[in-house]
């Protein structure tokens, strides 16, 4: 389970058989060159200080010996509070900046993009939600939650590209697969503990009102965070 995960709740949409959640993702450590440029490693961050039940610890990699690490906070918080984002803007502008920093793929997307998160079931396991600021995927997934048949079953995915066969699995934005089905959409997932996979069943408006809120605030703080590090959407 990821109940420990979950932020305070006024910061968390809640609703029945789910729990979802817009989240920054801060840099805590930059991908760079240490020891005066000799070896790979990473670029430590200041991170402000944040109340309990905001953040969470985030992913930790190592790509190409370069060492990035993400602090998740919660979007809604960050929009009710923009002096905490202009405070880690101040601490971590400077080291983007430097010749030392190395940052670029993931970690470069993460710093200035957010992620919806979502939970499932009595326990709250994390489930996947595939949706991306650059690639229309959240109005497609708004459009199939609104307007989609309320006869008959609808996969809740990305339509097929040019070329692709009808035998193609779906590219489904929740879990292993989801289907709209009437009022609902149902998630097929794997449990975090394992053993088989489960299917729940949840209101398909009530998921629609969540995401709606959860990508206004993530998309708000995302764009204070473009424009206040222009070096990671400027070519270097």
């Amino acid at each position: 389970m990821s109940l420990g995960d979950l932020y305070a709740a006024p910061h968390v949409e809640r609703g029945n058989g789910f729990a979802m959640q817009a989240t920054t993702h801060w840099l805590r450590m930059v991908p760079g060159r240490t020891l005066f440029g000799l070896k790979a490693g990473g670029l430590r961050v200041e991170i402000p200080d944040l109340p309990d039940g905001v953040r969470h610890y985030g992913i930790e990699a190592v790509d190409n010996g370069h060492r990035f690490a993400l602090l998740d906070v919660s979007s809604h918080w960050l929009s009710e509070h923009p002096e905490a984002t202009d405070r880690y803007l101040a601490n971590l502008r400077p080291i983007v900046g430097s010749k030392a920093a190395r940052l670029e793929g993931f970690a470069k997307h993460a710093a200035v993009n957010g992620s919806i998160e979502l939970f499932l079931g009595p326990e709250f396991d994390r489930v996947p939600l595939e949706l991306d600021t650059d690639d229309g995927s959240y109005e497609v997934a708004r459009d199939l939650l609104t307007h989609a048949p309320r006869q008959g079953r609808t996969a809740f995915a990305m339509p097929r590209g040019v070329g692709s066969s009808k035998y193609d699995t779906p590219d489904f934005f929740a879990g292993a697969q989801s289907w709209i089905d009437g009022e609902r959409l149902l998630v097929e997932f794997a449990p975090e503990e394992g053993g088989r996979q489960e299917t729940i069943a949840v209101d398909r408006g009530e998921l629609l009102g969540a995401l709606e809120r959860c990508w206004k605030a993530m998309t708000r703080v995302a764009e204070k965070l473009r424009h206040g590090l222009h070096e990671l959407t400027e070519p270097r």
